[in-house]
């Protein structure tokens, strides 16, 4: 008997086949979850979760976003995982605790305010700064253009990379198959989708989950079900820390429309969308070279928040395809189509909430639910309905994401 959405697993029944396609880290997350929980997992990916945004990902662990349920899923992820990984997952994500802080300019001040009072009310212990507060804070950095910010002390990143191989280590003690293959299409019968159809034939399960980022649309509309993702590109480069600069805060700096972060080998990795976004008619298309400009440009604006780094070396950059949503907030949960659970459209998110989100959809898969009904919201079907998920309190170019 296939695995209903709608439908709670009973007790003894048979193990549930479940085929997940793409192992970066949400997908690595929700077989490591899957399999924790006692399925039968597959994963299949021809580049093992290596070929699309996980090892471009900014990496940045933090609490501040839009909404109450997408903070708790990243505190979650933080407390319950980052924090702790070797004893929860094992081996080494890399974690590293810097502090985080939002940095917003005057249009912005209001609504960061707001934002802050809505998630300290929910639990989240994010706390305002003033300029000249932040400046004894983080002495490196100059406030210019900045009105107020928030700040997070046990916030920071990991390894985007450590993370997501330590997952798959996690899920292969736990019985998941990792396995190099491309997948072409989903398979449907009778108005459900009961497998895909791979380099090496059709492999059927109970449940496919979907976490294919910007190429996604691609293999849904394989069973007639059009998703309003759309790749966009970005580009993130790194530069080389001076001697005397040995760390720094996180920080998503919306007044300077970058974020950026300390690495481990003395860089500061800066990221910044183009101001408008640089759509692409297909995320294959991504050079995955940064634009020299665009590394101009973010060195010069790397030097107006870090004086110190104004003329920092430029050591490399890399670029990746997104996949953009129409709210930008995530797919998530069953599809339309039965025997189909999606988990994309990220738009440049997921990488903080990946541990909680892959525990979510697994019981969402076995069970029928998840511990959050909040999560309901994100299915596809919203799309239709125009029901789009806002924060309560958006601003900046792409949100509080």
């Amino acid at each position: 008997m296939p695995v209903c959405p709608e439908q709670t697993i009973p007790k003894g029944r048979a193990m549930v086949d479940v085929i997940v396609v793409g192992a970066g880290v949400v997908g690595s997350s929700t077989a490591f979850h899957l399999a924790e929980s006692g399925a039968n997992v597959v994963v299949l990916d021809p580049q093992q979760g290596f070929g699309g945004q996980t090892p471009r990902s900014g990496g940045i662990v933090r609490d501040h976003h839009a909404t109450t349920v997408e903070a708790d899923l990243a505190r979650e992820s933080l407390t319950e995982y980052y924090e702790s990984w070797s004893t929860r997952i094992g081996g080494a994500c890399g974690f590293t605790r810097t502090g985080f802080a939002y940095l917003a300019d005057e249009g912005d001040a209001e609504a960061l305010r707001a934002n802050v009072a809505m998630l300290r009310a929910h639990g989240v212990p994010d706390e305002l700064l003033t300029p000249e507060e932040l400046a004894e804070l983080e002495p490196a950095i100059s406030t210019e253009a900045i009105s107020v910010a928030s700040y997070e002390e046990r916030s920071g990143y990991a390894d985007p990379a450590a993370t997501t191989i330590s997952l798959q280590q996690a899920a292969r003690r736990r019985g998941a198959r990792f396995e190099r293959l491309r997948v072409s299409a989903l398979v449907e019968e009778s108005g459900r989708v009961v497998g895909v159809r791979a380099q090496n034939g059709v492999r059927r399960a109970d449940a496919v989950v979907l976490a294919t980022g910007a190429w996604t649309p691609r293999l849904t509309a394989t069973v007639g079900l059009d998703l309003p993702i759309r790749p966009a590109r970005i580009q993130v480069m790194l530069y080389e820390r001076p001697y005397e600069l040995t760390t720094h805060l996180t920080m998503t700096d919306v007044a300077n429309d970058i974020y950026l972060r300390p690495t481990a080998d003395r860089c500061t990795l800066v990221g910044r969308h183009a101001p408008e976004r640089e759509w692409l008619d297909d995320p294959d298309a991504d050079s995955g070279e940064p634009d020299t400009d665009f590394v101009a440009e973010g060195l010069a604006r790397l030097g107006r928040r870090i004086p110190a780094m104004a003329e920092a070396p430029y050591r490399l950059g890399r670029t990746c395809a997104l996949d953009i949503t129409p709210d930008g907030r995530p797919i998530l949960g069953p599809s339309e189509v039965p025997g189909l659970h999606l988990a994309v459209g990220w738009s440049g998110s997921g990488f903080g909430k990946a541990p909680a989100i892959g525990a979510e959809l697994a019981r969402w898969i076995l069970t029928g639910a998840p511990k959050r009904p909040e999560l309901t919201a994100f299915t596809d079907r919203r799309f239709a309905t125009g029901a789009l998920i806002r924060g309560d309190h958006e601003y900046g170019a792409t949100g509080p994401h």
